[in-house]
């Protein structure tokens, strides 16, 4: 589809209209890294919304420091439930953004060489994608590797350590193993480590190591 925009430039961009009922809705195809990590950014600063605005007022004040969410007859507290869903929803996009954005970076004529048991082996664009390479590696190897053969090297201790500590995060939500014999402790490491990750620094942190990698890839509005 060719595009001509109020600059007067013309651009040709791909196109993916969405039907609702017989009729079709056209407009550009978006970017799902720009997509999953916009999802990630609104899901937290709404889980931050809930906490600074709604906590204060529907608390029920017991001590010092301590307030109570009234405990409803089907479930938790709304706001206490929109908030852990939020934040989790926030992480398991975030990690999404990043896996898409691994994918999306690596050209189609890239190949990945390591070792196996101490024996050379390569990779192409299709061995990269699949299960084969960890998304550890695709991480901390991969992506230098490729940045390397462009000439390009890079620090990225802080984002690596960032985005290891939240993708371990995201595995804990997905599987959420119980860990207990009984359900008033099922899930409950796992959502303690939900509730004390940082959020914001691992959205900055997925921020820069993208934009190290390619300039200017992430702008905000």
């Amino acid at each position: 589809m060719i595009t001509k925009f109020k600059t007067g430039e013309k651009r040709v961009i791909r196109s993916r209209p969405i039907k609702h009922e017989e009729n079709r809705y056209v407009s550009a195809f978006p970017n799902p890294v720009h997509i999953f990590l916009s999802i990630a950014v609104e899901h937290y600063t709404l889980s931050e919304s809930i906490k600074n605005e709604n906590f204060p007022k529907c608390g029920k004040k017991y001590g010092d420091n301590l307030f109570l969410l009234d405990i409803e007859e089907n479930g938790t507290h709304t706001c206490h439930n929109n908030y852990i869903k939020y934040r989790s929803s926030s992480i398991v996009m975030l990690v999404s953004s990043i896996e898409a954005f691994l994918n999306h970076i690596i050209p189609n004529d890239f190949i990945y060489k390591t070792e196996r048991k101490g024996k050379p082996i390569e990779f192409d664009k299709i061995a990269i994608e699949s299960p084969r390479i960890s998304f550890s590696e695709k991480l901390q190897k991969v992506i230098p590797q490729y940045l390397e053969s462009l000439n390009k090297k890079t620090n990225f201790d802080k984002e690596f350590k960032s985005i290891l500590s939240l993708y371990k995060n995201r595995r804990n939500i997905i599987h959420l193993k119980t860990n207990a014999e009984d359900d008033l402790k099922a899930y409950f490491d796992e959502i303690d480590q939900m509730l004390e990750l940082d959020i914001k620094e691992s959205i900055d942190n997925t921020v820069n190591f993208m934009n190290k990698v390619k300039t200017e890839f992430i702008e905000f509005n």
